[in-house]
This record gives C-alpha cells, structure tokens and sequence, in this order.
C-alpha cells in the first residue's frame, strides 16, 4: 500500500449538490496516478483529517477527527465506491484497540470489517 501525498480537496459545484438532494456541498478529493485522474465525492467533515492510500486499483480514504473522537474509512475502486465503515469514539478503541494508530495501521485494520 502507497501514500497518496499529491490530492487536492474541494467542495463539489452547486449543481452536484442539488442534483443529489444535499442541504451542504460535499467534499471531493482529485488526484492523479499512472492508471489517470481520480475523483471521488467524500462523506468526511470539512474538518476532518484525511489520509489516502492506493493498492493496486483500490483507493482507501481515512477520515479522522479526534477533537470529536470519530474515523472513517471509505474504499474506491475505479469511479465507484466498494464499501465503508465509520467508528465513533468507544467504537474505535473497541476495533482498533486505541484510537492513535498510525493511518496505515488503522487502514489495515479498519479494511477487514468490511464486507
């Protein structure tokens, strides 16, 4: 699994937004690899921490936010997305075993609860 370090994040267009029924523009991350460009639409908090992790064709999204105690984890493949998990507070450290694992770590562990 390889860090993705070059992405940009920005909000979708008001067209997007309404088009899908959202009261807020959600967030959406672009970066560009050797299979093209990617763009995803993200369920993270405009405050949240993001890491991003490729493998192979699959893209993992972790989303953290430890003022208010809550990761996610978002997995695309391609254009669509493959699954998600989102943990909050006692959550976490019941499935990562403590809530400051390295982002790595916490995707290793975090990809195994979904199905």
């Amino acid at each position: 699994m390889r860090r993705v370090h070059r992405y940009s994040i920005s909000k979708e267009d008001y067209w997007e937004m309404l088009h899908a029924g959202r009261y807020n523009p959600c967030l959406q991350i672009t970066y560009r690899d050797r299979f093209g460009k990617h763009t995803h639409k993200l369920t993270a908090g405009y405050w949240d921490d993001i890491d991003v992790y490729r493998e192979g064709t699959e893209t993992y999204i972790l989303s953290s936010n430890p003022k208010l105690g809550y990761v996610g984890l978002e997995i695309f493949e391609g254009a669509e997305k493959q699954g998600e998990i989102f943990l909050q507070e006692e959550q976490v450290k019941e499935v990562l075993g403590r809530d400051d694992l390295a982002p790595f770590n916490a995707i290793k562990r975090l990809r195994e609860h979904i199905a």
